[in-house]
């Protein structure tokens, strides 16, 4: 089986060691890997936002870009959906 997408956790293991699924959003590894870079953050808003350092004009970038204000995509079940503080500790996080 191919698998597109992974586990990220919203607040890092290595900061809450929490691995409920309410800290997490199942990502690519494209998405997984700005967000840990604190260049995209979902928020509590139920919205992406984008850093100012990324460039749709650059290679990679645009569909990073395209993120922006867009809606996340949440679990079909509620008991998942990701947690207020979660979203939060990214956004505060985001670089401008």
């Amino acid at each position: 089986n191919i698998v597109l997408v992974e586990a990220a956790h919203l607040i890092p293991w290595s900061d809450s060691h929490d691995d409920n699924p309410r800290n997490g959003m199942a990502l690519c590894r494209n998405h997984h890997y700005a967000m840990d870079r604190h260049l995209i953050a979902p928020t509590p808003d139920l919205n992406w936002k984008v850093s100012k350092q990324l460039d749709n004009r650059r290679d990679g970038e645009a569909e990073l870009v395209d993120l922006d204000q867009r809606e996340i995509l949440l679990p079909n079940l509620e008991q998942y959906y990701p947690r207020e503080d979660a979203l939060l500790w990214r956004q505060e996080r985001l670089i401008s």
